[in-house]
């Protein structure tokens, strides 16, 4: 998944791994996510690139320019401080429709 993020969007710094605080059953947990900050492209277009490829499940983007994206099973997509507060998860799900509608 790295390595077809990066050929599509440039460089990123990763800032998080297996390891640190993720909220409860993270993908993070068990080696399938990563935290990334974008070096050559903004982070909304990042998220985008990374929603588009088919080995990405989840992709979250926070307010400090950081952006989550994972292998996981689930379709999932937020926005905000905590995933928790702000997560959606399938195509018919409310904020999904919102995240989609405001690209």
């Amino acid at each position: 998944m790295i390595a077809e993020l990066v050929a599509k969007i440039g460089p990123i710094q990763i800032t998080s791994t297996c390891g640190g605080r993720h909220a409860r059953h993270s993908q993070h947990y068990n080696g399938k996510a990563i935290d990334f900050r974008p070096m050559a492209t903004s982070p909304r277009k990042a998220a985008a690139a990374a929603r588009s490829l088919a080995s990405v499940g989840g992709v979250g983007s926070y307010s400090n320019g950081l952006i989550h994206a994972d292998v996981g099973a689930r379709e999932a997509s937020w926005y905000g401080q905590k995933r928790s507060r702000y997560a959606s998860v399938g195509a018919r799900s409310h904020y999904t429709r919102l995240a989609r509608n405001s690209r």
